[in-house]
């Protein structure tokens, strides 16, 4: 299941949610999709749209991931901005704990 990746500490150099990035005209339909599900970060995996096979295992995008953090704090899912606070959470409600590395 994808939301028990490993979530990207940084963001990558092609993330679309970074400032500058080549690729923000994707942002709204990423951020659209990352409020029903756990986005993969485009340049691990098998999910390259955007760079060619890289080798690196998946993981979740901090991207999306900082979206979904702010979402989730402003309904008052969790009690602060943090990728703590979203594996508090998890855990309180028997969920694994998500490992915050990059790839």
């Amino acid at each position: 299941m994808s939301c028990d990746l490993p979530l990207r500490k940084t963001k990558c150099a092609t993330c679309p949610f970074r400032e500058g990035s080549p690729y923000a005209y994707l942002v709204n339909d990423l951020t659209a999709s990352a409020m029903s599900d756990s986005r993969i970060c485009h340049s691990t995996g098998k999910n390259n749209a955007i760079n060619k096979r890289t080798g690196k295992k998946p993981h979740l995008c901090r991207g999306a991931r900082d979206v979904q953090l702010s979402v989730m704090f402003r309904m008052g899912a969790i009690d602060a901005e943090t990728d703590a606070a979203w594996n508090r959470e998890r855990a309180r409600i028997g969920m694994k704990i998500i490992e915050v590395k990059d790839p």
